[in-house]
């Protein structure tokens, strides 16, 4: 099996907030699978406060066989169904985690 290291910018001027809980549930599924090994939100500030803001995408570690494979979890979310995603633009590579420190 294969760990896939994948970057997904949301598409300017989308708003991801009406479908976070949905999101999240599916999140959670795939995470219960074993198909998820870390996912999250990425940002594009952090204020002096240290809080995140202004959401820029998504960062996930999928473990899959193919690219292919890791694509469909990434196609079937409901931010890649509903044009937040930008799909054209995915960063997606094979990836060997040398170590990984629990949250």
């Amino acid at each position: 099996m294969v760990e896939w290291a994948v970057v997904i910018f949301d598409k300017k001027g989308s708003d991801r907030t009406k479908l976070r809980p949905e999101h999240l549930e599916g999140v959670h599924y795939q995470y219960g699978k074993g198909v998820l090994k870390c996912a999250g939100a990425i940002y594009h500030n952090v204020g002096d406060d240290g809080k995140l803001s202004e959401f820029a995408g998504s960062h996930l570690q999928i473990e899959a066989p193919t690219k292919e494979d890791a694509l469909q979890v990434i196609y079937n979310d409901p931010f890649a169904k509903n044009d937040i995603w930008d799909l054209e633009n995915i960063i997606i590579y094979p990836f060997g985690c040398a170590v990984r420190a629990a949250k």
